[in-house]
Parts: structure tokens; sequence; C-alpha cells
């Protein structure tokens, strides 16, 4: 039977976009093959309040499942060596399968301008990068995120590129749209 639905050249459906989120066309998701199976990932939206603002959003570890997509869990485990330790649980369906990575990421946070992060125990053989905030004019913030990924064997690599491009965009504007939401509070 015939879908309508784009498929990727496994014959996969592609994903579905999230209900109640629309992703604007401002923000912008690039991809890079960096062989071995890692890739790239970069992300950028401008977000119309000042970076102190992004910042609190960003950094506000125990609140961001609340709002980012498909992250179920977010906590802060403690801080070891000036570094913040947060455990961070992503899970969404795939298909008909439920698919969950977790992570407990050591951040740096070198305020007001970055994010350091790095994998320090779970599901990737590599996740690191770092969200990166520049002022913009009339009181605006650049957001970029930047993301070095290898997910392991088991994990199809190509579903994992397509799965993180399109959250990426999604959690983009979560976050752009809390930002908002507490500054008009």
């Amino acid at each position: 039977m015939p879908s309508d639905s784009p498929q990727d050249p496994q014959g996969l459906p592609d994903p579905a976009p999230e209900d109640g989120i629309p992703v604007p066309e401002d923000i912008q998701v690039e991809v890079e093959d960096l062989g071995e199976r890692r890739r790239h990932l970069q992300g950028r939206v401008l977000i119309p309040v000042e970076r102190q603002w992004v910042w609190q959003v960003l950094t506000d570890y125990d609140h961001l499942a609340e709002f980012i997509p498909n992250l179920v869990e977010s906590r802060l485990l403690g801080s070891e060596n000036g570094r913040k330790l947060v455990r961070q649980v992503g899970s969404q369906k795939v298909l008909f399968a439920r698919f969950s990575a977790a992570v407990v990421l050591a951040i740096e946070e070198i305020f007001p301008h970055q994010l350091r992060f790095q994998e320090v125990e779970g599901d990737f053989l590599l996740f690191e990068g770092f969200w990166e905030l520049a002022e913009w004019l009339n009181h605006q913030t650049l957001l970029t995120y930047h993301l070095q990924v290898k997910p392991p064997r088991r994990m199809p690599v190509g579903l994992v590129e397509r799965r993180l491009r399109r959250d990426l965009a999604f959690n983009l504007q979560a976050i752009r749209e809390r930002c908002l939401s507490l500054c008009s509070q």
C-alpha cells in the first residue's frame, strides 16, 4: 500500500512533526559526516531576548525535561572538577518501538558565552559539544548548538542522524518559546 510519508533509503518512514510545535524556517540545522560513523550537528536560532534569559533557561538543568520535546529526564547530579554533572534521558517512538538513550554530561559553564558538554557515561561512543550564546542586534541572542556524536553499532547511524537533526530543530524552537515565556512574566 503506498504511503504519503517520505521514506529514507532503508524504507523507514520519516518521523512526523511533533504535535503542537511548528518549527519556523529561521531555525537552521546542518549535519556533516565526519566519517567512521561520527556526525557533527550544528543548529542556530535567533531569540529575541537578552542573553541572560537564554542562559537561565539552558542552565536550569532540573527543568529542561518540562519543555524540551523527547527529553524525559534532566537532573543535576552535582559538581566535579568545576563542571556540573547532569543526567539526561531522551525517549521517542520509532515505528512501533520506544527508543531511549541516557547520558551523564559534564558541563563547563563559561558565563555568559558558552556551555561546553561532554558525555562521561552513557549510550553513545562520542557525545560532546557546546552551546554558544552571542549578543545580537536589538537585545537579541544568537544561540548556536554544536554536537559531535558517534552512536554505538546497535544504533543505525543514518536513523540517529535524522532523528538528531529533526529533534535539534524542535529543541531550539522549544528553548526560544521558553525564553519568550519567561521574559513575558
